[in-house]
């Protein structure tokens, strides 16, 4: 193997491990909560973890949308979480995880970026499949969170967190500069992105509106504690597997197969209101498991470097603003309804990306 190519697998399982990581980050507050709780008692303040968290995450976020350099931003996030899962694994108290909440954000938002934006580079002609793979090791940390936080003690749990992160430094190290983007010359082509950067923004609003009210409306209909978060992990194990094996048939004509996977989760997802079964809803996150990383190639490919920073932007804003939006219905019953629309919505948008113009093939 050549030295470039073993570069290149560095720099992937890089990416790969960042965005493991990633899954981890996000679901590590509900993961440990319980245990802090038992910890710390009426001093835990999970609103102060996301409060610090998500400003220091744009921050990391617009500094990676905005450099040429990788190096040394992208060795350094590993360190930021590095020290910040230390500084959780020694908290005397709550306030300390807060802190920690800062640095989490800005390691979390380069790594964000930085890996999915990587692994695209890096593999030009199996851009679509490559993204997908790495983003199911984001659904892999997701997982792994809760599983930790159930058979670990938290500190420990947090510690090994700090060796990953660490271990992941030498990985990044030297990572090249972004292809072909001059932060002081390119522009936002705005013509191109919105509709993807709308579709973003729908896509996540679902997953993340299907993530936080779907255990609601199963248990307004009966279903257990216990049944319900096991459905929930089917829905995040169910994106996960989509994102492995349904980007390969997606990436020959990426658009046209992707709008017929959201036109058949919008087909399951309205099927929960008339069939409240929940498995159906670890179906949906299945079809719909491709499109993150599918959409993301795409605007890579056609839209350039400084169109990511906006894609993950609209990302934030889908998964913060329509989980709350849905949350101001107030009978869970009622949810599907939201999660139909949005459905609708995000399978009607996707026809504005088939054009000729913006049709993608490696």
């Amino acid at each position: 193997m050549t030295v470039q190519k073993l570069a290149s697998l560095r720099l992937t399982t890089a990416g790969f491990m960042g965005l493991f990581l990633h899954g981890i980050i996000v679901a590590a507050p509900g993961a440990f909560l319980p245990q802090w709780t038992a910890t710390f008692g009426e001093t835990v303040n999970i609103g102060l973890f996301y409060t610090a968290f998500l400003p220091s995450s744009l921050v990391g976020l617009v500094l990676a949308s905005r450099r040429v350099e990788r190096h040394p931003w992208f060795a350094l996030a590993f360190v930021t979480v590095t020290v910040a899962f230390a500084l959780i694994c020694l908290s005397p108290t709550f306030i300390w995880i807060g802190l920690a909440a800062l640095l989490i954000g800005f390691g979390d938002g380069i790594l964000n970026l930085q890996c999915n934006s990587l692994v695209g580079e890096l593999h030009p002609q199996r851009r679509i499949v490559l993204l997908n793979w790495a983003n199911a090791t984001f659904g892999l940390g997701a997982l792994s969170a809760p599983l930790m936080g159930t058979f670990l003690p938290w500190r420990l749990a947090c510690g090994l967190v700090a060796i990953l992160a660490l271990g992941s430094v030498a990985l990044a190290w030297r990572a090249p500069h972004v292809l072909n983007y001059q932060p002081q010359r390119d522009r936002m082509p705005w013509k191109q992105a919105t509709p993807f950067l709308v579709v973003i923004f729908l896509y996540v609003g679902l997953e993340s509106a299907i993530g936080t009210w779907s255990g609601a409306y199963l248990r307004s209909l009966g279903e257990s504690v216990v049944w319900s978060g096991t459905l929930l992990s089917l829905y995040w194990g169910g994106l996960t597997v989509g994102r492995l094996t349904l980007s390969i048939w997606v990436n020959p004509q990426p658009i046209r197969r992707l709008q017929w996977l959201l036109l058949a989760g919008l087909v399951v997802v309205s099927l929960t209101s008339v069939f409240p079964l929940g498995i159906l809803f670890a179906v949906a996150a299945f079809l719909y498991g491709p499109t993150f990383a599918t959409v993301f190639a795409l605007v890579q490919h056609k839209c350039g470097h400084v169109a990511i920073g906006y894609l993950f932007y609209a990302a934030y804003l889908g998964k913060t603003s329509v989980p709350a939006l849905l949350g101001q219905i107030g009978n869970p019953a009622y949810f599907p309804y939201g999660f139909i629309t949005l459905a609708l919505l995000l399978y009607g948008m996707s026809r504005k990306i088939s054009v000729p113009s913006l049709t993608y093939s490696d």
